[in-house]
């Protein structure tokens, strides 16, 4: 019993002679928030989105047009687009890579892919377009009096077709899909809405 006591009386001296823990010095600033969000960012997952019309009546909101890069380095990342119907069902996809696409082929950051982003998503959405602002078919790819930078209608659309879209003014919408040209296309509503592959509108590049 006695040596039982003793030997716990020493362990008690020398916890006590066992220095504590530092306080915490309230001169050294702790931890920068920013080191964990720069952390979290890491990469190139980013994405954008706005609004795109027709616009309908107040208790109906607009179609959504959403953009987003994932991968580990902006200039090679996928970059992916999808747009939702006013119910929030998604009625068109598309995929690509950054490096091949006019406007972010260039963003070399996280935060530099974000203002391309909605720069990208913005030029086929700020303004309200319809297939009456297509050229008229002699001038599209393949004809005649082809244009400089002409249309090309997409598989299947032929003079008849294409005509008719024009004549329906069904609202289109176009987006960079590489460097030379625009993929456009156009929005049937309905029950459910669909938006329609029609072509390309090739551009200077």
């Amino acid at each position: 019993m006695k040596f039982a006591l003793a030997a716990t009386a020493a362990v008690l001296a020398l916890a006590a002679c066992q220095p504590s823990a530092p306080p915490a010095d309230p001169a050294k600033p702790a931890e920068p928030a920013a080191a964990a969000e720069q952390a979290a960012t890491t990469g190139c997952d980013v994405s954008a989105e706005t609004q795109w019309g027709p616009i309908g009546p107040t208790d109906h909101p607009a179609y959504r047009v959403e953009a987003w890069t994932h991968g580990s380095i902006c200039e090679v990342s996928v970059v992916t687009l999808a747009v939702f119907a006013r119910d929030g069902y998604p009625i068109y996809t598309w995929t690509g890579q950054s490096q091949y696409l006019f406007g972010l082929k260039d963003a070399k950051d996280a935060a530099g892919m974000k203002t391309a982003l909605s720069d990208w998503i913005a030029q086929g959405t700020e303004l309200e377009t319809t297939a009456t602002t297509l050229p008229p078919w002699e001038q599209t790819e393949g004809q005649p009096k082809r244009a400089e930078f002409p249309f090309m209608p997409a598989e299947g659309i032929d003079k008849a077709a294409y005509e008719q879209l024009q004549k329906d003014n069904l609202p289109t919408l176009c987006f960079p899909q590489g460097s030379e040209s625009l993929q456009c296309l156009a929005l049937r509503s309905g029950a459910p809405a669909t938006l329609e592959d029609i072509g390309l509108q090739l551009f200077p590049g």
